[in-house]
């Protein structure tokens, strides 16, 4: 069986979403980040300390190479 790409269609359907839903990605990421930044203006001390460290080590690194791997998964598709 031949290989079909319709490469208008997956440039437009697949890839241009993917680009998309990443920058949509990106500007959820900020606003995660600037309400995270938040936090000390309420509490301080250790507590603080420790919220700030964990968005930091959990959220924001799973959202980075999230995005990071549908901006490969694209350029893959590109590559086709």
């Amino acid at each position: 069986m031949a290989l079909e790409v319709k490469y208008g269609d997956i440039r437009t359907e697949v890839i241009g979403k993917l680009d998309e839903q990443k920058g949509e990605m990106e500007t959820v990421l900020g606003k995660l980040e600037a309400t995270v930044g938040e936090i000390p203006t309420y509490m301080e001390g250790n507590a603080t300390d420790a919220f700030m460290l964990e968005f930091e080590e959990i959220v924001s690194k799973v959202y980075a190479k999230l995005n990071d791997s549908i901006g490969a998964f694209a350029a893959q598709l590109e590559d086709v």
